[in-house]
């Protein structure tokens, strides 16, 4: 009975000892795994503030070019005849 109880203790302290010396590695696993969840991110950030800089920067040179196309002296859009008729 003496020499079960041994083995228990023995199994358990070897199954310690290789909690040990795996944790380590899993803390290596997990510090890699966030740092590229992170990157991707980070990546789509980059990729949405480009795409609304792209897009903000095109409406204003729309709005630009469609104001240095007037030609000067250009009259408004009006009807000709009395205002209100």
């Amino acid at each position: 009975m003496t020499h079960a109880h041994g083995s228990r203790m023995q199994t358990a302290s070897w199954r310690l000892f290789g909690i040990l010396l795996l944790s380590p590695l899993i803390v290596v696993a997990t510090v890699a795994i966030l740092l590229g969840l992170l990157g991707i991110f980070v990546a789509w950030l980059i990729a949405a503030g480009s795409i609304v800089t792209a897009i903000v920067l095109s409406d204003l040179a729309q709005r630009s070019a469609a104001r240095l196309a007037r030609p000067p002296g250009r009259l408004t859009h009006r009807s000709a005849g009395y205002p209100g008729r």
